[in-house]
């Protein structure tokens, strides 16, 4: 039987961004010390954290150091090497590396989703420029070339709107295997977020609906503005992808939803998520506590939504905008990373507002001309 972990024992943190300081913070409401290990001295986390190591994510000899204080570890950063986790020595460690090896790699992530007849979009493999005249014939007009290893990031993907795009694309093909994806002509994306204890019991979080702009998360509302169909899929598959993976946690289920109502699983996402920072507030239990309680083996609870609500990000941009909005807006609840966002739009905090009325909250936050900038970029998938 797995042993409990009760507070004043150190959670173990890989990664400082501003999830990970979420997450210290949670730990620290429940009476657990933090140790962090994190490749950046200024990151979120390190100023929260009772216990700091500074290095690389990727190296066995700083994660071992972490581990000597720590009664059990988590990893909050999505590209660590699965390869160096498995060579840790006698340390607790749910989560284990299985949901890192189907989410890095988006080959395998698809053939994960297919093998449990799941619908996504339409895709191919391609190894060489000649692949893709080959694949576009059935795939379509407007596709997505992207790297197999999301750790490459999204300025490696390419958007093919005709043949006169694809010339351009062999630049690309030299840094390794490719995946041609369809563009999904969807209304809207939905996240929702799982729990899974180490007796395999599954807790779910409300379904919320996302916001994305410039390839990043704007809004997150909940609960998701989708029929109860929809609704009851988006919990089917949440549910068989929970029953399959070899995992103790926090996971989450991103999707696509058209104007047919058909939906598209996107993506998985192996821990807490921007997406769930709204259930800080929203529901009567965190992700981030969620998450804690699976890994230190505390029951889980029922989950209740205690408001609908809306959340807005901050980019570093818009931080002092913000400031008189905290003055006038008692009943917001404001966020603020205090991290080391190099680029203005990077993501610097958030605001979550309870609400009875969705539409008039969303009104409210366009009212304050912060957050009406239109998009620069069409979405990629």
């Amino acid at each position: 039987m797995t042993a409990v972990i009760y507070p004043d024992s150190m959670i173990g943190i890989i990664g400082g961004d501003a999830n990970s300081k979420l997450l210290a913070l949670a730990a620290k409401k429940l009476g657990f010390r933090v140790g962090i290990l994190t490749d950046t001295l200024d990151s979120p986390a390190a100023g929260v954290a009772d216990v700091t190591e500074m290095g690389a994510l990727n190296s066995v000899t700083n994660l071992q150091k972490l581990a000597q204080f720590c009664d059990v570890m988590t990893y909050q950063y999505e590209n660590i090497d699965t390869n160096v986790l498995e060579q840790l020595n006698a340390v607790n460690f749910p989560q284990g590396t299985d949901i890192l090896s189907i989410t890095q790699d988006r080959q395998l992530e698809k053939v994960f989703f297919e093998s449990h007849n799941l619908n996504i979009a339409p895709y191919a493999t391609i190894v060489d420029i000649n692949d893709i005249y080959d694949a576009v014939g059935s795939i379509g007009y407007p596709c997505v070339l992207k790297p197999i290893q999301k750790s490459y990031g999204k300025q490696f993907q390419h958007i093919i709107y005709g043949e006169g795009d694809i010339a351009a694309c062999e630049e690309y093909l030299t840094s390794g295997t490719y995946i041609l994806e369809s563009w999904v002509p969807y209304e809207s994306e939905l996240t929702i977020m799982v729990a899974k204890d180490s007796d395999k019991n599954l807790a779910y979080m409300p379904v919320v609906e996302d916001v994305i702009i410039d390839q990043k998360l704007f809004e997150t509302i909940v609960p998701a503005r989708i029929k109860p169909a929809v609704m009851a899929e988006v919990q089917r598959i949440a549910e068989l992808i929970g029953q399959t993976l070899d995992y103790v946690g926090v996971f989450g289920v991103e999707f696509f939803l058209t104007a047919s109502d058909t939906l598209y699983v996107k993506r998985l996402v192996p821990g807490p998520h921007t997406a769930g920072n709204i259930f800080n507030e929203a529901t009567n239990v965190s992700q981030y506590e969620l998450h804690l309680r699976t890994l230190c083996h505390w029951p889980l609870p029922k989950i209740e939504l205690v408001s609908p609500a809306v959340s807005v990000t901050i980019p570093k941009r818009l931080i002092t905008d913000t400031f008189t909005q905290v003055l006038i807006k008692p009943d917001w609840y404001f966020y603020y990373y205090l991290d080391n966002a190099q680029e203005a739009d990077d993501r610097a905090g958030h605001v979550t507002i309870l609400t009875s009325d969705t539409r008039a909250t969303l009104e409210q936050i366009y009212d304050t001309e912060i957050w009406n900038k239109p998009p620069q970029h069409k979405q990629i998938n």
